[in-house]
């Protein structure tokens, strides 16, 4: 039931109530009484709603009352923790939310009692009634009518992105009966610098050729085979191909039709008509109203995705038809399997919080995850003894395994980096966002909706654009509000601080600053007075830290990546809940050695210290010696460090690496970046690296003599970078030894990368190997055999020449290969063609290697997020005129 979205974060503030009451309990006496009622009153509204499950819906009405129950008494508890409530409002607040959850709870068993039995389930799965697979096959055969007609038959499988589809379309067209039906059969990839029409004339000429020499091609009954001599004018090739499927009854799957321009050259294209052919095209943006029927989670899918995916058969009659005769109950199916993916309270929350962010936006797995943790939208679960970190982490990956979110980048051998939502779940999402009021957007000068009377905005999204001229119009009332993100576009980084009254904002928890340029000291001070705090990020306009941030006791994420080196006091490391430090920092000077001794004795909550910079200073490694729950650490050494003074430092790396024996259930990862720095500074670094002990992930940047001896017998690295080292290739081989059996992930780049050469005793466990050459690359090998796990394969070089030592058709479980975008047609076709003839089909990508530190680089070329209507007609046979897309008839509400 939706109600149980509202209901379950009531309940968990009941804890959060009785503490502060525990807390000052001589002044607050009479409210553990009044706490205890509320308590009993909301544990029979969740078994109400429990024994009523699968009946009618609760009311929108219902929704918004119980929501704005949970968030009165949250900001109730917000505001007295924070000085801004009395005790004797405190307590009559909470005398009143005692009331309101006793009259709720009447309400409720009026209301269930008058619903009466919930109706009885449906015969047929929510799913739909037939296999997937079955329906496609059943689209494919041909009836005597259509036989006789020859008619032309184009077949959509559609959905939220994700392998699914293409799994389900490539169990189809392999099938040995459909080939027997299709003597003329192609499977092309719709990536990104393809020659669609050249793709499916190369691929059936050599069939139509084998076919007729096997039947007899001088026969005078033969149909002639068109004859194509190299390199011809696209529309050359379009009138050939026709030639070509005119021969005989053809299959052609083309796999991600996935932006409108692909649809626009496939309309194109003069199919032949008259022998009956059939087209089937994976796609997941909106195309024309089909015949559609639900498909649900089958063995075709892959890793048993319940992802919707809806089949269809474009004809050129029935479109209208059709779509007005499609059954109610079909939609139901379809509404109610949606929901079925959605039904943890929990899940629908994060889904909903995608909205945030503007339209084909990256999102950054880390900082999503620790958004929802600071908002409290994920909680640990005691009953698996699971971190509230893990619950997310698993929570976000259950979205992602659906096709609910997108990955846009993986990193390392399969673990996503960035996602987002495709246009169509956007669309859906931020309808049911709106309804509820979880998300406010501004985009431009303009809300989402009208600011009425008595609506309480709790996330507010400032999308600004060039569009946007003027003074933005803020909504008055934002005191309640909890999360603030901006993301203005060039034109407006600089124009929105005005407008924004940050002395308002008390009870803020999140605050995302990090893509606008006018923050300033004044703003900074300000928002030091936000003492609810939890996630805070700036971007490259804030260099220093005021000391002032002592008074965010409940900051836990301090997020200033985007600034080259920031200045910051000592005080920040006396933050209690302080557990994300992500920047280049460096201490201010003058901080006493008496503080730091304090420091010295207390125990620190970071586990993330990305990271700081030895100068001539030793703070900073001395208190990374009494970080004891650190889990991830990056340290700068640069030109003014002396060597001197490096024992802290070296002593504390030991320590962390030691430390990993005893934190065996998380990733421990330690970066060194000694570009710059005496030869003398890495040998030590070096030196220290052979401690015994446990890391996960190992980064190296700056020039090397030679690598660390690394121990065999201990639980080591599973990943590894090594940048700029100036090792030649088998130096690096042989300096790994010690690895071979358990490295997963490898990462080299240098400026000219050569001389590698990756024999089949190399490295019998690794999934992912990234080889980067940022002038030049050559003299690559990975011999026959090597490598028998890898499943993804980037080479970056712009300059990339052939790599003749390199053939991935032996790499037998390879999912994803990746190249720099800049590489010539040529090589990029070369790699293509290898895919397509690889068992597994894997992905090619095009990558531009884009600095971090600009704002939103695309990631992948060719990557969109489309959302918009497509109403031309696919293929010269087909309807001119038609209905708006299926997917807005079952969009949830």
């Amino acid at each position: 039931m939706e109600v149980a979205v509202v209901v379950g974060p009531i309940v968990r503030l009941l804890p959060k109530l009785l503490s502060v009451v525990d807390g000052k309990r001589k002044q607050l006496d009479n409210l553990e009484v009044d706490a205890g009622f509320i308590r009993r009153d909301l544990q029979s509204i969740q078994e109400i709603i429990g024994r009523s499950s699968g009946g009618r819906p609760i009311t929108d009405l219902w929704i918004r009352d119980l929501r704005r129950l949970a968030d009165d008494m949250e900001d109730c508890i917000d505001r007295f923790q924070v000085g801004k409530m009395s005790r004797i409002r405190f307590v009559g607040k909470i005398a009143r939310l005692k009331k309101r959850s006793k009259d709720t709870l009447e309400q409720l068993q009026n209301f269930i009692s008058i619903a009466g039995a919930p109706p009885a389930a449906p015969d047929h799965p929510a799913g739909g009634t037939e296999d997937p697979e079955e329906q496609l096959l059943a689209l494919l055969t041909r009836s005597q009518s259509e036989a006789r007609r020859g008619e032309l038959k184009v077949i959509t499988v559609a959905g939220f992105g994700g392998v699914g589809m293409t799994r389900l379309a490539h169990k189809v067209y392999s099938d040995r009966d459909v080939r027997s039906q299709f003597p003329l059969h192609a499977w092309v990839r719709a990536a990104p610098g393809i020659n669609l029409l050249q793709e499916i004339h190369d691929q059936l000429l050599p069939i139509l050729t084998k076919r007729q020499a096997e039947h007899g091609a001088s026969s005078s009954s033969s149909k002639s085979i068109p004859q194509v001599n190299g390199d011809v004018e696209h529309g050359a090739i379009d009138h050939r191909l026709a030639g070509l499927l005119k021969t005989t009854r053809y299959l052609i799957v083309i796999d991600g039709v996935n932006t409108h321009e692909l649809c626009g050259i496939l309309s194109s294209i003069s199919w032949a008509d008259g022998v009956d052919g059939r087209i089937i095209m994976t796609t997941a943006i909106q195309l024309p109203a089909a015949t559609c029927c639900r498909c649900g989670d089958g063995s075709s899918l892959a890793m048993g995705s319940t992802s919707q995916v809806f089949i269809g058969e474009l004809t050129e009659s029935g479109f209208v038809e059709a779509c007005h005769h499609l059954r109610d109950d079909t939609l139901a199916r379809m509404q109610r399997s949606n929901n079925e993916i959605l039904s943890n309270p929990v899940v629908q929350d994060l889904l909903l919080y995608f909205c945030i962010f503007p339209r084909d936006h990256p999102v950054k797995r880390n900082p999503l995850i620790r958004r929802w943790l600071a908002e409290g939208l994920v909680f640990p679960q005691q009953e698996t003894e699971c971190f509230s970190q893990d619950v997310a982490a698993k929570n976000l990956e259950s979205l992602i395994s659906r096709d609910v979110i997108q990955p846009i980048q993986v990193r390392n051998y399969g673990s996503v980096k960035k996602c987002q939502t495709s246009g169509m779940m956007l669309n859906s999402i931020s309808s049911k966002s709106n309804s509820q009021n979880f998300i406010t957007m501004l985009c431009g000068s303009k809300t989402t909706e009208k600011d009425p009377p008595g609506k309480d905005i709790r996330r507010l999204s400032l999308h600004l654009n060039s569009a946007a001229n003027g003074p933005r119009n803020l909504p008055k009332d934002l005191s309640r509000l909890h999360s603030l993100a901006v993301f203005p576009d060039d034109a407006n980084i600089t124009r929105h601080q005005p407008n924004l009254n940050y002395a308002k904002y008390k009870l803020l928890r999140v605050l995302d600053l990090k893509e606008c340029a006018d923050v300033r000291a004044k703003h900074v001070g300000k928002i030091c007075d936000l003492l609810l705090l939890k996630y805070l990020s700036f971007g490259d306009s804030v260099d220093e830290v005021p000391r002032k941030i002592a008074k965010l006791k409940w900051l836990e994420t301090l997020d200033m990546r985007r600034t080259k080196v920031v200045t910051l006091p000592i005080e920040v490391f006396q933050l209690p809940g302080l557990k994300h430090l992500l920047g280049k920092f460096q201490l201010a000077e003058g901080d006493s050695t008496q503080k730091l001794e304090e420091l010295l004795t207390k125990d620190s909550e970071l586990q993330r210290l990305s990271g700081f910079v030895i100068g001539k200073s030793e703070e900073f490694a001395q208190l990374m010696g009494h970080m004891a729950k650190l889990r991830k650490v990056k340290i700068w050494c640069d030109s003014t460090a002396d060597v001197t003074k490096l024992a802290h430092v070296l002593g504390a790396t030991k320590k962390f690496i030691r430390d990993g024996m005893d934190m065996t259930r998380v990733d421990r990862s330690l970066s060194i970046d000694f570009q710059g720095c005496p030869t003398e500074c890495s040998e030590q670094f070096m030196d220290s690296l052979q401690a015994e002990g446990r890391l996960t992930s190992l980064k190296l940047c700056g020039k090397l003599t030679r690598l660390p001896q690394f121990h065999a017998n201990t639980n080591y690295i599973e990943e590894l970078c090594l940048s700029r080292t100036n090792l030649r290739g088998d130096t690096i081989l042989s300096g790994l030894s010690a690895l071979r059996m358990k490295l997963k992930y490898l990462k080299l780049v240098e400026d000219e990368l050569g001389q590698l050469v990756i024999k089949p005793e190399h490295f019998r466990s690794l999934r992912g190997l990234c080889l980067v050459g940022e002038r030049s690359m050559e003299d690559i090998t990975i011999q026959d055999e090597a490598v028998p796990y890898l499943v993804s394969l980037h080479i970056f070089c712009e300059a990339l020449g052939d790599l003749p030592g390199i053939d991935i058709t032996h790499m037998a479980r390879l999912k994803e290969v990746a190249l720099h975008s800049g590489v010539q047609e040529t090589i990029k076709d070369g790699w293509q063609a290898a895919a397509m003839n690889h068992p597994n089909r894997p992905k090619v990508l095009f990558i531009h290697p884009a600095n971090s530190r600009q704002r939103d680089p695309p990631m992948l070329c060719g990557a969109t997020g489309e959302t918009a209507n497509w109403t031309k007609p696919i293929g010269r046979k087909f309807a001119t005129s038609i209905m708006g897309g299926i997917f807005c008839c079952v969009r949830p509400s």
